[in-house]
């Protein structure tokens, strides 16, 4: 399997901000998908902790080179700054995929 990393980065807004921040995820996700290492992306409510969200990204390379080339990226700023009036913190999990189902053609 090509080098792929994912990140599960689960984010804890303030009350009544999750709408707002829904909106701009929504946003960044969009402008992100324009990159040429960009595979996916799902913006997902956590049933359970209802201020939850829970971003699921998908991206070739590793680690390294995703803090390298993407976390600089310029429109990451401003959703930096979102990120401290919108939310009470977050955890990012790196992952790499070990089998895909079903299989990736090529």
């Amino acid at each position: 399997m090509a080098d792929k990393i994912v990140l599960v980065v689960r984010i804890r807004t303030k009350s009544g901000r999750k709408a707002e921040l829904v909106e701009h995820l929504t946003n960044l996700v969009r402008t992100m998908s324009r990159e040429t290492n960009f595979i996916n992306a799902v913006i997902h409510d956590d049933v359970e902790q209802s201020d939850d969200v829970v971003v699921y990204e998908t991206w070739r390379g590793t680690r390294e080179s995703w803090l390298k080339e993407e976390y600089s990226r310029p429109y990451r700023q401003p959703y930096e700054q979102i990120l401290a009036d919108l939310t009470e913190g977050r955890s990012v999990a790196w992952l790499t995929p070990v089998a895909v189902y079903p299989s990736e053609a090529g």
